[in-house]
């Protein structure tokens, strides 16, 4: 009987806290400031601000807080409602106002850790009744005196009644388990809390005077955001043209998650934005501005807008044709303020471009595709990244860098089964010498390349030969091809194959190695 009161004294407390504290949720009230739009550059964004005021003719002060520390006073632009004068506008540090939400917290603490004691209180006392039935199991083996006439009946109940009180426990255990994990869990949003609370933020304050009402609105400028240029690219074997989809991969660190905003895209930086020092047009070397082959935007963005020098670069480096870009982003868009990239959606092109194939027997068998188009000016694309994708599927990622403006744009597309190569040895007259005792190779290659598919492939052909510096190589191709000694290959450019008329060559080569020195595997 205990037990059944104190079980319906801890579902009564139960669902009275969770009346008190229903869904959990500590954000109480409607945030007086939104932020309605953000214009997000390559390197920094504006972001605006807007709120309803009222004044009657007595000065009104109004503050805008959270925002990143390094807003600058003198670049804030502000929108005021008819008949209202700005008096002066400054920057200070404010604590959130997180009182509510500390209170509903430090509650919600206080209501689990009440339903927890209260779920233990209620083990103990199942324990403690458990101990009562097992002293009771001896009765009538030692002359007691009897409660219950029947013995037999007796022990059927008990043990019926230790069934019921084990599975009533595996039920209490897992209950305070997970009480328990919640209980935790309260106790680290109340310490998150705790330090927000206890953490300055940059704000600034109007002071307006005069008489009336209406929407006021700000615009503060951040280096703490930035984006750059993301193509999802394949080819379409139907129109014999590029499908690219458009994104933007925006991230920002200023702490305040843009929820909900017109997003305006544009290249370089802010006006308002704070410099740390004026910046001069320079001259750098093309090994300088490689980020592993991706352009600065992609090393600024990747790196968490931490990394200077791709910054510097990405402001240095301005093309003429990017300078002035611009794009609206259709419908909303939220972004977080911890850094984590959003990928948003800008426009898909079905651009007309040119196919062509690299063949190497040495990477495989099959051809790697690429095309190359014009159409990017029209387009207005970006340097940035790439995801090939082929049959659906993603293939990998590659820099997607932009040429000079009149010049084709190329794209990497991967293998394709539909022009392949072979190469066979048709003759190897290799060995050494007997009295130099030097490692001759003498061999005859036959290259094949087939097309499967109708119409004529562009097909580059390229054979990698062995080469080493002291060795005496002689090569003579057949076809038309080229030898370079510098890296040991001989290529044959814009090879035109028709479909099932294999495209064939001949490479006679001879290398003659210091004594020494072998060859394996040639």
């Amino acid at each position: 009987m205990v037990l059944q009161v104190m079980r319906s004294c801890a579902w009564g407390l139960g669902a009275a806290w969770m009346w008190i504290c229903p869904g959990m949720s500590w954000a109480q009230g409607e945030p007086t400031w939104l932020l309605d739009a953000v214009t997000c550059h390559e390197v920094g964004a504006v972001m605006s601000f807007e709120t309803s005021v009222r004044a009657q003719g007595e000065e009104l002060r109004v503050t805008l807080p959270g925002l990143p520390n390094d807003i600058d006073v003198a670049s804030a632009q502000i929108e005021l409602p008819n008949e209202l004068e700005l008096i002066s506008v400054s920057k200070l540090e404010v604590l959130p106002n997180l009182e509510a939400s500390l209170s509903a917290a430090r509650r919600d603490v206080e209501g689990r850790t009440l339903a927890l004691e209260l779920e233990e209180a209620l083990l103990q006392a199942l324990d403690q009744e458990r101990v009562f039935l097992e002293y009771n199991r001896s009765i009538g083996g030692g002359g007691e005196v009897l409660l219950v006439d029947d013995v037999e009946e007796m022990r059927h109940y008990l043990a019926q009644k230790h069934r019921e009180l084990a599975l009533e426990r595996v039920d209490l255990v897992s209950n305070i388990r997970a009480l328990q994990l919640e209980l935790d869990a309260a106790h680290l949003s109340l310490q998150d809390l705790e330090v927000r609370a206890a953490a300055p933020s940059q704000a600034l304050q109007l002071v307006l005077s005069g008489t009336g009402r209406g929407d006021l609105r700000v615009h503060v400028a951040t280096r703490r955001a930035g984006w750059v240029s993301s193509y999802d690219v394949s080819w379409d074997e139907a129109k014999d043209a590029l499908n690219v989809e458009r994104f933007a991969r925006v991230v920002q660190t200023t702490g305040f998650n843009w929820e909900e905003v017109s997003l305006i895209l544009r290249t370089g930086e802010p006006l308002g934005a704070a410099m740390s020092q004026a910046r001069r047009p320079q001259l750098k070397r093309q090994s300088a501005m490689s980020y592993d082959g991706y352009s600065a935007n992609v090393a600024w963005v990747n790196s968490g807008l931490s990394d200077d020098r791709a910054r510097e670069d990405v402001l240095n480096m301005q093309a003429p044709q990017s300078s002035n870009w611009q794009h609206d982003v259709k419908g909303r868009v939220g972004v977080s303020g911890s850094g984590d990239h959003a990928r948003v959606l800008l426009d898909s092109h079905v651009l007309p471009a040119t196919p062509s194939w690299l063949a190497n027997a040495s990477l495989g068998e099959e051809a790697l595709r690429s095309c190359h188009t014009k159409s990017w000016m029209d387009a207005g694309f970006l340097s940035g990244e790439g995801r090939v994708f082929q049959d659906g599927a993603m293939l990998g990622v590659m820099p997607l860098n932009m040429p000079a403006w009149g010049d084709s744009l190329n794209v990497m597309l991967g293998a394709d089964q539909t022009v392949r190569i072979s190469r066979e040895l048709l003759r190897d007259e290799s060995g050494t010498k007997r009295l130099s005792g030097k490692t001759v190779v003498n061999q005859v290659r036959r290259l094949q390349v087939y097309n499967l598919e109708p119409g004529v492939a562009s097909v580059s052909v390229v054979e990698t030969l062995p080469w080493s510096s002291g060795w005496d190589v002689s090569v003579e191709p057949s076809a038309g091809g080229v030898y370079d000694k510098d890296t040991g290959e001989v290529r044959w450019d814009g090879v035109q194959v028709d479909k099932d008329v294999p495209w064939t060559a001949e490479v006679v080569l001879k290398v003659v190695l210091p004594k020494g020195q072998t060859l394996v595997g040639f």
